[in-house]
């Protein structure tokens, strides 16, 4: 039987609860589209800081690679300490590292901000979902939250584009992270006067698992980075993938044998569980195709500066979010139900790539551009509300936050993962043509990422048997 988002009872929710979700929602849409909002102003930060061609790449892989290594560990740290104490100390740290960022005049400074704020992000990112949970009773109301909610998850990274090419542009790269503390400061206000604090488990860390789980993910994260910056045979990204892979069976193997596990496998113990986890492992690497290469598109072959850059992706983000804010993707849901959903809004998104891997060198943006945009938008704006929703109803309400910590690991690791995969196949036909044809075919490869996410979630949704046990 599909999972919908709107059963028939409904209870009331206080005002206040309404406001407290504006702060969830602005903290959560702050920290995902801190991953892209540098992406546009890196040239300007190169130049002025004196990073090399390699190492501007480490702003970036900074906050990928912290928030990627201890979202585990802040989900749990969330169901131990309560996760409105985690969202304001996660939100605090991320707050101080952008300013900090801000005033950065060398390399190392800007490099350290961008660490400190992966650990805020790590911290106050798997809070949203369980708070949502906790204040907002299973019904239309709780729906309406999630749908919120998943505006961060669906537009965050190209609101991120269209920021920090306003910024740049019109102010300097230095505002791409000044940006961050008035909303920072806006969240520490409201959170504690509206936000209820949830239900705390009783329960140790599991130094063990975390101190595993962190390895593992940090240097999985890092041997796909590596692999898009050098090459699949790069003795540094295999090394990276074989200790990220050898921690992650430690992490396994720690979790069957304690009773206080930083993974409870309640959690995805069903192949149904699982299916929401696999879709947002391999969407990000559709998406990052999207935004990576249009940019590249954009810039590179047809001369478009920052402003511009960051203003072609306004239709796509509009869309999704309209789609989310009138309540079309409630609505749909309601309709056909969840899984339904997902499956439809990822055959969109495959027509999307699909459509967007036609760009040649003389295509223009309202011919060849314009149109996938808008597809990929409404496939993005239907997916993350049934998606986000199914995470928090196959979790028991203790979980919520090692949940919520898995699923932004997905979306971390399967960024990271597409990336590299997409950058193998770009980097050669760059180099044999750099008028940018290579454009094209790497966007067909993205277009499988989705395909793979219809394929894993179709197959795991429809099957209801639980998990063996090991």
């Amino acid at each position: 039987m599909a999972i919908t988002l709107t059963p028939t009872v409904d209870q009331a929710v206080s005002r206040r609860a309404w406001f407290g979700l504006a702060f969830i929602v602005t903290s959560q849409l702050m920290i995902v589209l801190d991953g892209t909002i540098v992406t546009i102003a890196l040239p300007d930060i190169r130049d002025d800081l004196g990073f090399s061609a390699v190492d501007q790449s480490w702003v970036m892989n900074a906050y990928a690679l912290t928030v990627g290594g201890l979202l585990l560990l802040g989900g749990r740290a969330g169901d131990i300490i309560g996760r409105r104490r985690a969202l304001i100390v996660g939100t605090t740290i991320f707050t101080l590292a952008s300013l900090l960022g801000g005033f950065s005049t060398t390399g190392w400074m800007l490099i350290l901000a961008r660490v400190a704020q992966g650990v805020g992000a790590a911290l106050a990112a798997p809070t949203a979902l369980g708070l949502i949970a906790e204040n907002f009773p299973d019904g239309p109301h709780r729906a309406r939250a999630i749908s919120w909610f998943s505006i961060g998850a669906a537009s965050g990274g190209a609101i991120g584009l269209i920021a920090g090419g306003v910024l740049t542009a019109q102010l300097s790269w230095h505002w791409v992270m000044f940006v961050n503390v008035p909303i920072g400061l806006a969240v520490l206000i409201g959170a504690p006067l509206t936000v209820s604090e949830s239900s705390r488990i009783s329960a140790r860390f599991d130094i063990p698992g975390a101190i595993a789980s962190t390895v593992g993910m940090t240097a999985i994260v890092h041997g796909f980075i590596r692999a898009a910056e050098q090459r699949w045979t790069d003795p540094i990204a295999l090394g990276s993938l074989v200790l990220g892979a050898g921690a992650l069976i430690v992490f396994a193997l720690v979790e069957r044998r304690t009773d206080q596990p930083l993974l409870p496998r309640r959690v995805i113990d069903s192949a149904a569980k699982l299916a929401p986890f696999a879709a947002i492992l391999f969407i990000p690497g559709a998406m990052i195709g999207m935004f990576t290469f249009v940019v590249l598109f954009l810039q590179d072959v047809k001369g478009y500066d920052a402003l511009a850059t960051g203003l072609a992706f306004l239709p796509f983000m509009a869309l999704n979010i309209g789609l989310v804010v009138t309540g079309t993707t409630a609505r749909v849901v309601e309709r056909f139900g969840a899984e339904r959903t997902v499956i439809g809004s990822l055959v969109l998104m495959v027509g999307g790539l699909l459509w967007m891997a036609l760009l040649r060198p003389e295509s223009t943006f309202l011919a060849s551009i314009l149109g996938p945009s808008l597809l990929l938008g409404v496939g993005v704006g239907l997916a993350f509300v049934p998606l986000s929703a199914l995470v928090v109803r196959n979790a028991p309400i203790s979980d919520t936050g090692a949940a919520s910590g898995l699923m932004q690991m997905g979306i971390q690791v399967g960024g990271a993962l597409g990336l590299a995969v997409l950058m193998t196949i770009y980097g050669p036909l760059q180099r044999n043509d750099p008028s940018g044809t290579a454009i094209g075919p790497t966007l067909l490869v993205a277009a499988v990422f989705a395909v793979a996410a219809l394929i894993s979630f179709t197959t795991l949704s429809s099957a209801r048997r639980e998990l063996p046990q090991t």
